[in-house]
Formats: C-alpha cells, sequence, structure tokens
C-alpha cells in the first residue's frame, strides 16, 4: 500500500490574516470560517498561527483584542512539505505537540493545513 500523503487530505481553505490584524478580527475570522485557527502570513508566507486555545489563555489574561497578532501569534511555527506522508505529519505532531500543521509548497507559500483530526479521520477509513 502507497503512503497517503498530506496533499491528499489536508483542507485547502486556509484561515489566513496579516501580522498587523488584531485578534478580535482573527476571532471573528474563526467564527465565521467555523475553523480552530488563523494562519498569519507575510508575503504569503506563514510566519506565525493562533489557534483557539491561543484566545483561552487571552482570555483568560485580559489581552486586549485590538491587539496585533504579531504581538501574541506562536511563532516557532512548524509546517510540512505537500509530499509529507500522514505518518510523518502525525510523528511531528505528536513530538512538537501541536494540533496544527500548515502545509507548504516548494517556495515556502501556505496551500493548506492539516490537523490531529484529518489524520484520524484518515486513518479511521484506512481500516
Amino acid at each position: 500500500m502507497q503512503a497517503v500523503k498530506v496533499k491528499e487530505i489536508m483542507s485547502r481553505k486556509l484561515v489566513t490574516a496579516a501580522e498587523n490584524e488584531s485578534l478580535a478580527a482573527a476571532a471573528q475570522k474563526m467564527l465565521q470560517s467555523k475553523t480552530s485557527s488563523v494562519l498569519v502570513l507575510s508575503n504569503g508566507k506563514p510566519v506565525g498561527i493562533v489557534t483557539e486555545k491561543d484566545f483561552v489563555k487571552f482570555f483568560a489574561f485580559g489581552v486586549p483584542y485590538d491587539e496585533p497578532l504579531k504581538n501574541h501569534m506562536s511563532r516557532n511555527l512548524v509546517t510540512v512539505d505537500e509530499d509529507t506522508s500522514i505518518n510523518d505529519a502525525r510523528n511531528i505532531l505528536v513530538t512538537n505537540r501541536i494540533r496544527h500543521l500548515p502545509v507548504v509548497n516548494k517556495r515556502g507559500e501556505a496551500v493548506g493545513m492539516v490537523t490531529v483530526r484529518d489524520i484520524l479521520e484518515t486513518v479511521q477509513t484506512l481500516f
């Protein structure tokens, strides 16, 4: 059996924002798209991410929602290439203790997102 690639299961409908957009604008995008993260881009390339888990922390610590994303996004972004196997992607998610894995093309531009849920659903259909 040939390995399933990330490009076969990733979501291509990315929710993105610019670094200077506010936390409130990012939260609205997440609500409207019914997604759990916003990928922060600079010149089409991912530079950070903000997730619903982050928003719980923002709320708990009273972070003003008019603050720009660049002040609060996770910068230690882990990404994968489109041709990464889902097994390798799973290992990256587990090792880094993350739930969202941006997918980039050869030019480093964001082309999709794969989540723990995407991998679980795919594995479930294989067995």
